[in-house]
């Protein structure tokens, strides 16, 4: 009796350990809703729908079967700040030289981010009506003085080359958006067109007599960014999401959220825009 009971109690030690070795990774995203990337505001993570990029973490997370993720929401400047201190593991961002002082990027061997290992690489374009009169070549305007472009509150600030005057005219949801460009009450709308050097058009708009504008607006990259004390501890488990990154890029959960924009109904509240 007394030789199970000591057996027993080896076989609970040796399993014990293995359920407290899993690693955490605290991961820090902003406050505000950031469509199709973050979906809802304040503090709270929404239990369905979080955001695209959300979806795609967990995603990878699940294939590591040894990493715990944690999800907290803050203001931006906070998550950068604890991503500095080490009180967050990860956060998502773009590239910046001083930014090399806070976090880890995925370097190629040229010691430049890699975009082969960066968690998204995604396009923008400008969608009009099929019958206008206007262009745009990649640098400028052609056939028109003053571009009004409607996009929906809470999605990223607008960038372009253009140095034309675009006049941002912000609503609910990309249903009022497409419906304000086929009533001719604006020029245009964006929508992401490229994932991963794919095509990320919905067919939302495909179905319609819309055509998306080539070249791209302008093309963004966001990194995983570990904190350096993370790295330092863990470099094994960041190399291998870093990898898996390069091998799973999201395309179907953007494709989803892309198409679900488009279908949602105008909001209840008013949803400031995001200033990151």
């Amino acid at each position: 009796m007394r030789l199970s009971t000591l057996l027993s109690a080896l076989v609970l030690f040796c399993l014990v350990p293995s359920a407290l070795a899993a690693n955490v990774l605290r991961f820090c995203y902003e406050d505000k809703q950031l469509r199709p990337y973050y979906f809802g505001d304040n503090n709270q993570i929404p239990a369905e729908r979080p955001g695209a990029s959300i979806e795609h973490l967990q995603l990878l997370t699940d294939l590591m079967p040894e990493l715990e993720l944690q999800l907290e929401r803050l203001p931006w400047k906070r998550c950068l700040a604890k991503l500095a201190s080490g009180e967050v593991d990860a956060i998502i961002g773009s590239y910046a030289k001083e930014r090399e002082k806070i976090g880890r990027f995925p370097f190629n061997h040229q010691k430049k981010p890699d975009p082969i290992r960066a968690f998204a690489e995604h396009q923008t374009c400008l969608v009009t009506r099929s019958d206008a009169k206007w262009s745009w070549d990649g640098s400028k305007f052609v056939g028109i003085d003053q571009v009004v472009i409607a996009r929906p509150l809470g999605y990223a600030p607008l960038q372009s080359p253009a140095k034309q005057k675009i006049v941002m005219h912000y609503t609910q949801s990309g249903t009022m958006d497409l419906d304000l460009l086929e009533r001719g009450r604006v020029n245009a709308i964006t929508t992401l067109c490229r994932i991963a050097g794919e095509n990320a058009v919905t067919p939302y708009i495909q179905d319609r007599e819309l055509k998306v504008l080539m070249p791209p607006l302008y093309s963004n990259t966001g990194y995983l960014i570990f904190s350096h004390q993370f790295y330092n501890q863990h470099s094994a488990i960041a190399e291998q999401l870093w990898q898996l990154l390069a091998q799973n890029r999201g395309q179907a959960i953007y494709h989803s959220y892309l198409d679900l924009m488009f279908r949602l109904a105008p909001a209840t509240t008013k949803t400031p825009p995001s200033d990151k």
